[in-house]
């Protein structure tokens, strides 16, 4: 949205907007949280909750006692199309590429054996982590690989609490594959 195409608020207008704001930015903030999920994401559209509402002042008509649920719909659609242009990588195993490979092994390390080939993998597993979305693989892998869910969340982009819930939905999803759960 252009900010320099809006057109001043009047005196009255303005009047308003400061009352709607000190009773309910609290509030609206509360909500957005629920909505982003995260505090920095959260302040973000909270700002620009407050900022189309000013913009669509002149479009309500309840009296300011009735006013939030006319901003909750403005926070609710603010929300949206905060995520909405949220750049998100267009191939999720970029990230698993990009990172840093490991130093060479050193002579020591290659006179170690090899450790043993892995056991037969049960054809059900395959076809279940197969089945996941490829964001849920590939959090997955980067977990098992060690990577915490904070840094899992910040090579995408997300929140700690995405990357932890991400990996939660595909353990749930994997859980229920005999091979794992007998």
């Amino acid at each position: 949205m252009d900010r320099i195409d809006v057109q001043p608020l009047t005196a009255a207008s303005a009047d308003r907007l400061d009352r709607l704001f000190r009773r309910y930015s609290a509030r609206v903030l509360g909500y957005v949280r629920t909505q982003t999920r995260d505090n920095e994401a959260a302040q973000d559209v909270a700002a620009e909750t407050w900022l189309r509402a000013g913009k669509r002042l002149h479009l309500l008509e309840a009296p300011d006692q009735a006013a939030f649920p006319w901003l909750r719909v403005i926070a609710q659609y603010a929300a949206i199309d905060h995520y909405r242009g949220y750049e998100r990588p267009e191939d999720w195993t970029d990230a698993v590429a990009s990172r840093a490979l490991p130093a060479a092994a050193s002579a020591e390390d290659a006179a170690l054996p090899e450790p043993p080939a892995p056991a037969t993998v049960d054809p059900e597993l395959v076809a279940a982590l197969a089945a996941l979305p490829e964001q849920d693989r590939t959090v997955v892998r980067l977990r098992m690989e060690g990577m915490t869910y904070d840094e899992i969340g910040r090579t995408y982009g997300r929140s700690v609490g995405a990357a932890y819930w991400r990996y939660r939905r595909a353990l749930r999803t994997l859980a229920a594959v005999p091979a794992l759960a007998g």
